[in-house]
Formats: structure tokens, C-alpha cells, sequence
């Protein structure tokens, strides 16, 4: 039995939703869960605009992979909402998973996808990608792994294990296509936790790929997850956009009696002596039992009282970027390339992140009415500051984006329809030794025994998933905690 607590959720996104459906769902409705959003909106980054013509344009997340216990935990949630049939799904052999792509000397280079187009040079690359692999178990074998407390950049590891091309054209792009952020300055350890635990457990990659089975499916998962499993999704969507999942998640809480303030900016968070919280917001003083915090890291540290200084300057380090997206819609089928999109070294173009081919991924949320062709055209990220001014126009990064889909596709056409969304410090960045700076703030809420819960992109993944899995691990140790 769980006794009745009061417990407020700082943030509407995906992860402040995830971890309220999850502490209602446990607790059969016996904590009282208040969620405090200060914009007039729930879902965060996530949202998805329909077209006059029933078109999908996403302004932040397009797609979740269905990989490891997070993309489960997402997978989950989906069906806990009934919303099974609203999921679109890509399977291993669909282009957009097998044709990937990055723009080096204006031009497209698809990169290996298969083993048999590991066998051969590829450009931009001088040898095979799996000499290159080879090459790196080979340098390593028998060797002892490096210490585990040890934290390198993304580039740093993959120029030493590989070669500058990898660093160059592998490592760079994906950091900027997944983090919008420098490969040169962000954590190994903490962006790609997966191949640093490889490599410290086996030596090398291709070791610890051979070595590792697959976690099984649980009996615990729901029908979706054997289905993705069975039919080997790779990536899926939802029938009218990715904000499906955030109205889904509003009807499922309001039927289940959480409060959502909207409009309600948290403007103080403090702890007195007697284990409660106290929240100060735009529309009050609040007291609570527990709280819950998907702010972003360094927005949590300007709201925490002084008594709690270490706490918040340690949040403060964890910086985000910007990025614009700017859709685009041609009221054409285009014949292009096929795939998920291309992505760009910084080496070659700094500004321009890449450009998602979305239609190619899921023409199910082309127009209703009429042929067309979607494209995403992402930029700025870890390089926006640099390349753009604070005082450009809204016109300026359309006529950019127009101009990278001219230049790299060579779609002359004009486009029908153009949507800007500037995503203010969207993308949390993890600098090396994140993951040392993570540990240190968990740590401190534990030892100072704060009735706090940290949830979000800001520590242990930014993707829609990761934020998932994370919230549903702080409302679990909630409920453990409160059991009577």
C-alpha cells in the first residue's frame, strides 16, 4: 500500500508527463500530483503542426527507436495510453533506415548500412568500414580497458580507436544530428554510454558486440513491444504527429484526477526542515510532499534557494543550445534521394546541421489533399551563437534553409509552404565529464536526504525515450519510498 502523499511536478514536457502517468498508475491514485507548467502548452519540445492539406510538420522530435529498455519504455507507455493504433512503424528494410547519408564536398555520400557495403571503400572514406573496425579490435585486443573513470570527447575517441575520417566524417555529423552539439567537446561516456561500457568491459567495439546479447523481452512488457521486437521496427511515429503521445498523456491524468496548472511559471523552490517542499509560483505558494523536476539543469539552479549553493552551481554547468527548424513543403512528389536524410560535418558547412527527408520516412503524414514532399531543415545547435546574430530575421532562416535544400538536393522548385520554430536552448550538451557532474548532483540530493526527483534531457539521455525510462525510474523509487 502507498500512503497518500502530495507530490508537484515542475515541467509539462515528456518526461513531467511520463513520470506523473507513472506515479498515478502505481499509486491507484492515492498520491495527489499536481504538475506546474508555465507555458500555456503541455509537451515541451514536442510538437507537431497539421497543415491546411492534413500534413504533419514536427518542430522538435519526429521518431523513437524502439532500442534497449528505454525505446521499451516508450513503447509501453504508448500502449498504456491505448494509442497502438495510431503507431506508424519502420522496419529494418525500409530506405529510411537503410539509406543514410552525409554532405561532404558538396555532395551526398550514403553511408554503410549492411555488412556486405562494409566489404568495400565507401567515400568520403579511403578504407572499408570494416578494415577500420577490425583495425580497432585488432590494436586492442588483450589489452587492459582504460579506467572507467576516465571521460574523453566523442572525436578524441574515435580518431584514436579509428582514424581522423571516422572522427571527421562518423563521429562529428551523428553529434550533430543527435546532440546539435560539437563532437569535440562532447563526453564518450555520456553521449554514447552504450560503446563506453564495450569497450571498458571488452577491450574493443567489435568485442563487446560479439559478447552482448540483447536484453529478452519481459513478460512485464505490453503486446507492442513483442510486436516491435517480431516485426523488427527500427523507428515509429504516431497518425497526426509525436503531440498525439502529449494529448493522450493529458486525457489519461486528468481522468485520474492530476492537477495541470498551465500558465504557472515556478519561480522558487525551497526545502525547510520538516521534509516538505515549498513551491513558489506565478499563482501562489504551494506545499508538497515530494517534487518532481523536469526543468531543464540550469533553469533548476536559478530557482533553488541559497541554502542549497554547491547543488545549484553544479546544475548551472549543464548548458543547451539552440537550434531552428525549419520545415519545408514542396506541393510536388520529388523524385530525390531516398532515406532518412544527410547530415553535415561542421568542417563543411557549420550552420546547417542536416536535413530530414521526412516524407521519405513517413509519407502517411504527407498532405491529404494534394502530392507533396516534406523536408526538416535543421540549424545552429553548439554553433548557433557563432554563426547566426541574436538579430536575424525570421526571413533570413527560411532563405537558409531554402538555400541548403537548393544547393544539396537540387530542388529548384519553390516550396508552398514554410514553417519556422526556434527551439530556445532546447538540447542539453554533455561536455566531458557530464556524467562525473551527474553523479555529483544525484548524490548530493541524496546525502542532503532532498525531497527531490530529477528527471529530463538535462542527465541521462536527451532523446524521447531516455526521458521516458527516466521518469518512470524516479517515480518507481517514489513509490518505493512511500510504501507503508
Amino acid at each position: 500500500m502507498v500512503a497518500s502523499k502530495s507530490i508537484a511536478i515542475v515541467g509539462g514536457g515528456i518526461a513531467g508527463l511520463a513520470a506523473a502517468h507513472r506515479l498515478a498508475k502505481l499509486s491507484n491514485n492515492t498520491c495527489n500530483i499536481t504538475i506546474f507548467e508555465s507555458a500555456n502548452r503541455l509537451g515541451g519540445w514536442i510538437q507537431s503542426t497539421i497543415s491546411n492539406e492534413g500534413g504533419i510538420l514536427e518542430s522538435g522530435p519526429r521518431s523513437v527507436r524502439p532500442v534497449g529498455l528505454s525505446g521499451r519504455a516508450a513503447l509501453n507507455l504508448v500502449h498504456d495510453l491505448g494509442l497502438n493504433n495510431s503507431i506508424i512503424a519502420v522496419d529494418s528494410k525500409h530506405e529510411a533506415v537503410s539509406k543514410r547519408y552525409i554532405f561532404v564536398g558538396n555532395k551526398l555520400h550514403l553511408l554503410p548500412s549492411s555488412f556486405y557495403s562494409t566489404l568495400r571503400p565507401t567515400t568520403p572514406f579511403s578504407n572499408s568500414l570494416l578494415r577500420m573496425i577490425l583495425r580497432e579490435w585488432w590494436m586492442h585486443q588483450g589489452k587492459k580497458p582504460s579506467n572507467a573513470d576516465e571521460d574523453e570527447s566523442v572525436y578524441q575517441f574515435f580518431q584514436r580507436r579509428f582514424n581522423t575520417e571516422m572522427a571527421e566524417y562518423l563521429a562529428d555529423p551523428f553529434c550533430r544530428g543527435i546532440h546539435a552539439g560539437d563532437a569535440r567537446k562532447l563526453s564518450l561516456k555520456a553521449c554514447f554510454p552504450q560503446v563506453a561500457n564495450l569497450v571498458q568491459k571488452h577491450g574493443s567495439i567489435l568485442a563487446g558486440m560479439l559478447r552482448e546479447r540483447a536484453i529478452p523481452v519481459s513478460d512485464d512488457d505490453s503486446p507492442l513491444v513483442h510486436q516491435a521486437k517480431s516485426e523488427r521496427w527500427r523507428m515509429w511515429t504516431l497518425q497526426n504527429g509525436m503531440e498525439v503521445l502529449i494529448r493522450g498523456l493529458y486525457d489519461n491524468l486528468t481522468k485520474q484526477g492530476v492537477v495541470i496548472k498551465l500558465g504557472t511559471e515556478c519561480q522558487q523552490i525551497s526545502f525547510p526542515k520538516d521534509d516538505k517542499v515549498i513551491i513558489n509560483t506565478t499563482q501562489g505558494t504551494h506545499q508538497f510532499n515530494h517534487v518532481i523536476c523536469a526543468l531543464p539543469a540550469k533553469k533548476l539552479s536559478g530557482i533553488l534557494l541559497p541554502d542549497h549553493t554547491k547543488l545549484s552551481n553544479t546544475l548551472s554547468t549543464i548548458q543547451c543550445v539552440t537550434v531552428a527548424v525549419v520545415n519545408i513543403v514542396y506541393d510536388k512528389t520529388i523524385p530525390v534521394v531516398k532515406g532518412f536524410g544527410h547530415l553535415l560535418p561542421s568542417i563543411e558547412n557549420p550552420g546547417v546541421l542536416g536535413i530530414i527527408y521526412d516524407s521519405s520516412s513517413f509519407p502517411q503524414l504527407d498532405s491529404k489533399t494534394n502530392n507533396s514532399t516534406r523536408f526538416s531543415v535543421l540549424m545552429g545547435g553548439a554553433w548557433f551563437n557563432e554563426v547566426y546574430k541574436t538579430s536575424t530575421t525570421d526571413d533570413f532562416y527560411i532563405q537558409q534553409a531554402v538555400n541548403a535544400i537548393r544547393s544539396q538536393l537540387g530542388i529548384t522548385l519553390a516550396p508552398s509552404m514554410v514553417k519556422l520554430s526556434m527551439q530556445q536552448d532546447c538540447i542539453p550538451q554533455y561536455t566531458i565529464g557530464h556524467s562525473a557532474r551527474v553523479e555529483q548532483i544525484f548524490d548530493y540530493v541524496a546525502s542532503h536526504n532532498l525531497p527531490l526527483s530529477l528527471v529530463g534531457a538535462s542527465y541521462k539521455g536527451v532523446g524521447v525515450a531516455d526521458c521516458i525510462y527516466n521518469a518512470n525510474s524516479a517515480a518507481d523509487d517514489i513509490i518505493r519510498s512511500y510504501r507503508v
